[in-house]
């Protein structure tokens, strides 16, 4: 059910100037199209934005060169909406939320957007401008957190950083009492955005499993505004997160069936699309090497990390399967299951695992026993062991590292959250064969050495 409104309608993010007079043109039965193009000439930069977005999106090859004819192609409806997303964008570009990035928010929704414009075009869902749009406002509802409680929601994305195991929304609703996901859909419905595209930007961010939508139209959009905000968090991440987030890419678009040699252009078209929206909208924009380029290094670096083998721990078969799933996506390790912690020491001491993804609930031996217990042993020190709990818990955080676990996470970790783990793990496991590399040679050189003082010894005169 969503929120009401009225009685914060103020202060939420609403457009002003010539956006608001179109907006009130719109609500007239009898309204031109000429009185609509004559509102949005008085607003030069609103006239450029309509035109370059008229002749991006249309198939038609003869340009649009007037802001009439751009209102007649696009329709009222859906340029009175556009200009509504351009207002917001220059009306909101700074605020009060310290912890809130406006720049990095407006340059994420801007290709979102553009991507989602794109995959209009290949996938025939909708019309290219109504699900640029669709793209841009999709996480509008954070903005208007951010405007609304610029102090309280500061403390939530702070809490976030802090633990990323948690989800952005279980943050806000613990602070808040609403999430932005709930306060978006809201805001959307208020300013006559259709439900067949608010729908989707309500479910995209939502796992899989709790998703039960039986029109294809609805699931194709959820499908591409996951494949936009995969890219737009490709293209502003840091360099080491890029193979995690390429291949998060690759594997939405083949849920598109777009084959996997189409999607290198349609994402390198997308980004030089995004540096020239950039410059149009001043929104500043990141440099991103060549998609096939972040390919090859995400298939190199996915190879660099398959060789780990990993046991997980957990009596809830649903998120035992979840897990395993994720690690599936992640590389190609051999993963080995365990339903209670007996069989997990069993396989521990058959297959000698890099990592223990542990559930603290375990049957029989729990999470935390099982990490005491191998921490007890020799080959116990050289494990990364994860323990997993189904709400974060401060204590058992607490004791968990105090057992000697590496990591303690929520069991609805997400696939970034496991892969930065997994780096970690990764980094431990090749320590640990440096460091038995090392020690071979050290007894290599000390049975040397005896050899060597043997022969001497050996070779001296008695007396």
């Amino acid at each position: 059910m969503q929120p009401s409104l009225h009685p914060i309608n103020d202060q939420l993010p609403s457009p002003k100037g010539v956006a608001l007079a179109v907006l009130a043109l719109s609500r007239r039965d009898d309204v031109t199209l000429g009185e609509i193009a004559l509102a949005i000439q008085t607003d030069p930069a609103l006239s450029s934005r309509l035109i370059k977005l008229a002749n991006s999106a249309t198939q038609i090859s003869r340009p649009v060169v007037s802001v009439q004819e751009a209102v007649a192609r696009k329709g009222i409806k859906s340029v009175c909406q556009l200009a509504l997303g351009f207002s917001l964008v220059d009306q909101y570009r700074d605020g009060g939320c310290a912890a809130f990035d406006y720049p990095r928010y407006w340059s994420h929704s801007l290709l979102m957007a553009l991507s989602m414009q794109a995959l209009a075009a290949r996938m025939r869902v909708g019309e290219p401008s109504e699900l640029f749009l669709c793209g841009l406002l999709a996480q509008i509802g954070q903005l208007a957190l951010a405007t609304l409680y610029p102090k309280q929601y500061s403390d939530v994305l702070t809490a976030y950083q802090a633990n990323p195991a948690q989800s952005l929304t279980a943050h806000e609703c613990a602070h808040l009492d609403t999430d932005h996901i709930e306060l978006g859909s809201a805001m959307l419905a208020d300013w006559g955005i259709p439900g067949v595209f608010t729908q989707p930007m309500a479910l995209y961010e939502a796992p899989d499993h709790s998703i039960n939508i039986e029109d294809a139209r609805t699931n194709s959009l959820i499908l591409m505004l996951r494949l936009a905000h995969w890219l737009a968090d490709l293209a502003l991440c840091n360099a080491d997160q890029r193979p995690q987030l390429t291949r998060a890419c690759l594997t939405q678009a083949a849920k598109l069936d777009i084959p996997a040699e189409d999607v290198a252009y349609l994402i390198d078209d997308v980004i030089a699309e995004w540096h020239d929206w950039g410059t149009l909208l001043q929104i500043h924009t990141e440099p991103l090497p060549a998609f096939a380029e972040l390919a090859q290094e995400s298939e190199t670096t996915a190879k660099n990390v398959s060789s780990l083998r990993i046991v997980v721990a957990d009596s809830n078969e649903f998120t035992r399967r979840k897990t395993m799933a994720l690690l599936a996506e992640d590389g190609h390790h051999a993963v080995y299951a365990a339903s209670d912690g007996h069989s997990a020491m069993a396989l521990v001491l058959e297959v000698l695992p890099q990592v223990i993804i542990a559930h603290c609930n375990l049957k029989q031996v729990d999470g935390l026993a099982l990490c005491q217990t191998l921490r007890q042993t020799g080959e116990g020190h050289g494990i990364y062991i994860l323990i997993m709990d189904d709400h974060h818990n401060v204590e058992h955080s607490i004791q968990a590292y105090e057992g000697g676990a590496d990591g303690y996470v929520s069991s609805t970790l997400n696939a970034k959250i496991l892969h930065t783990r997994l780096v970690a793990a990764q980094r431990m496991a090749q320590m640990k064969q440096v460091c038995d590399k090392d020690r071979a040679q050290i007894r290599q050189l000390a049975a040397e050495l005896e050899l060597a003082n043997r022969k001497i010894a050996t070779a001296l005169p008695t007396s």
